[in-house]
């Protein structure tokens, strides 16, 4: 119900109407108490005289954190918190996490053979997956608040990372980053026409679009993927979908900054070792990490299976 940054919030809209010592608010999220773009809405609850609000859950942002529960309560509003509370993280977990870590929620994604191969061995890979898991791929992408590539799938494929949904007119775009190395972009990349962020080791000069951000690791030939996530955070980038490529996927999940896996398992099978989906050795079954199965279902003739790692 929030209509937009430095628009009213839910709480406002909700009392517009009118409200008063018998009626009751119930707000999903702990109302806020401190002045952003708008005043705060426990303020706004004060002065319409509601006598009795239900809290699905407390804000995990630092600037509430309980201050507009106890703001309500001192000034004598009865005040029930966490009511359907898992179920309110639900509609919104990468809102959640973001606040809890200030990294967006990485969601990594995924194309593969049924055998697991990412590509055949000449890079090829258009298309693995049937047109009903690529629409649902591109539903993805309009969740998102961004989409993140390595500067290898950049050079090998060019990509424009538009968000196509049927039927919808109103797709919101998802911003392009771009995760850089040692190699340089393609000045003719279709995605500098994106207004790109570029994740960089070192500053980079002659960049046509986008904005460079240095972030190196300790050899200073590769980006920090857990300060490049923070840094996405800082820009309130929420929800991050990675799309690839293999050695990308493979660095964030060694470093264990994958948060839940979209995998869509196409009804081919490639017969033999292409490019796996995950960049790295895998040594031993003991390097095996165990994910939770959240959810497969049938997708046109593929399957999507989500997962999140175990702790």
């Amino acid at each position: 119900a929030h209509q937009g940054p430095g628009m009213a919030h839910a709480e406002v809209l909700a009392m517009s109407g009118g409200a008063g010592p018998d009626h009751t608010l119930y707000v999903s999220l702990e109302p806020c108490s401190h002045h952003g773009r708008t005043p705060p809405c426990v303020d706004a609850i004060l002065a319409a005289g509601v006598g009795r609000v239900v809290v699905g859950r407390s804000d995990p942002d630092d600037r509430v954190d309980g201050r507009g529960i106890q703001g309500l309560r001192q000034a004598g509003v009865t005040v029930e918190v966490g009511v359907l509370a898992d179920e309110v993280e639900a509609l919104d977990p990468g809102y959640f996490h973001h606040r809890r870590t200030g990294r967006p929620r990485v969601t990594l994604k995924l194309a593969l053979t049924l055998d697991g191969q990412l590509a055949a061995s000449d890079r090829s890979s258009r298309w693995v997956t049937s047109e009903e898991a690529r629409a649902d791929g591109h539903r993805l992408r309009a969740e998102s608040d961004a989409i993140m590539i390595g500067a290898g799938t950049v050079r090998h494929d060019d990509p424009l990372l538009s968000v196509r949904v049927p039927d919808t007119t109103d797709v919101p775009g998802t911003r392009p980053v771009i995760v850089a190395g040692r190699r340089p972009i393609p000045p003719q990349a279709r995605l500098l026409d994106r207004n790109p962020l570029i994740l960089s080791p070192q500053p980079l000069a002659g960049i046509r679009g986008g904005q460079v951000i240095v972030v190196p690791d300790e050899s200073g030939e590769r980006v920090d993927l857990e300060k490049a996530l923070a840094e996405l955070g800082r820009l309130e980038i929420i929800d991050l979908l990675v799309e690839g490529g293999s050695a990308l996927a493979g660095a964030l999940w060694e470093r264990n900054l994958i948060d839940r896996g979209i995998l869509y398992l196409a009804a081919k099978l490639a017969g033999g070792p292409g490019l796996a989906a995950l960049g790295g050795t895998f040594p031993t079954i003991g390097a095996a990490r165990p994910v939770t199965i959240q959810q497969v279902a049938r997708v046109g003739p593929d399957l999507r299976v989500e997962f999140s790692p175990e702790a």
